[in-house]
């Protein structure tokens, strides 16, 4: 399954619990590059991280180790509110996952299951200058693409 068809998947589950904000491949908010940001009417960011394989997802905590750790130890506003990862139903298992992280499973036909639900890391909301941030983001992908 594409990284892309996982993105769209998980963009309606996340539009289904009315986040006003859902992009892919995101840079904002300090959290690297997301695979997947999503933002609720309240301010919070959701995280996915996207993974295809089992490979995949051992390698992440190989390559990103202070980023894992921030999450694990609760550290920092420079983190998402909530991680996730995504993935292809049953490619991992639960008990791989962190402590940290949810885990959402997308099935063949697009429909995604919670498996664990993500806890929340720390709650502060999103600035103001960030949020101004994804939505300049946002408009540019747009006329980029609608004048290309």
């Amino acid at each position: 399954m594409s990284e892309h068809r996982l993105q769209n998947a998980i963009y309606q589950f996340f539009h289904g619990k009315r986040h006003p904000i859902t992009i892919p491949n995101c840079g904002a908010c300090g959290v690297g590059k997301a695979d997947l940001l999503s933002v609720t009417k309240a301010h919070l960011v959701h995280e996915v991280e996207i993974k295809h394989t089992v490979a995949d997802f051992h390698r992440d905590f190989e390559e990103k180790t202070y980023k894992h750790h921030a999450l694990a130890n609760q550290k920092g506003y420079r983190t998402a509110n909530y991680f996730w990862f995504g993935v292809p139903e049953d490619l991992i298992e639960p008990d791989d996952v962190p402590d940290y992280a949810g885990l959402l499973y997308v099935n063949e036909a697009g429909g995604v299951d919670e498996i664990i639900s993500a806890p929340r890391i720390h709650s502060k909301k999103l600035r103001e200058r960030d949020r101004a941030y994804i939505e300049r983001g946002l408009t540019l992908r747009y006329w980029n693409t609608r004048l290309t």
